[in-house]
């Protein structure tokens, strides 16, 4: 998975883009990620949509800057 790929997968979750898959968000919470998308996804354990909302945003944001 690239920062893109988590980016559209963050989107989809929210609701931004089609076909999110039912378990994608706790799949990827759940599990160590790659190197580099490891921060993303312990800061991203701790968000509790929808109320984690803004925060999910903001982290898009910085993905798709990065990538």
């Amino acid at each position: 998975m690239t920062k893109a790929d988590l980016a559209s997968m963050l989107e989809r979750f929210l609701g931004d883009a089609p076909d999110c898959e039912k378990w994608e968000w706790d799949d990827f919470v759940s599990s160590r990620a790659e190197l580099e998308l490891e921060p993303f996804r312990r800061r991203l354990a701790e968000v509790h949509p929808p109320k984690g909302e803004p925060a999910i945003r903001q982290i898009i944001v910085e993905l798709r800057a990065d990538a």
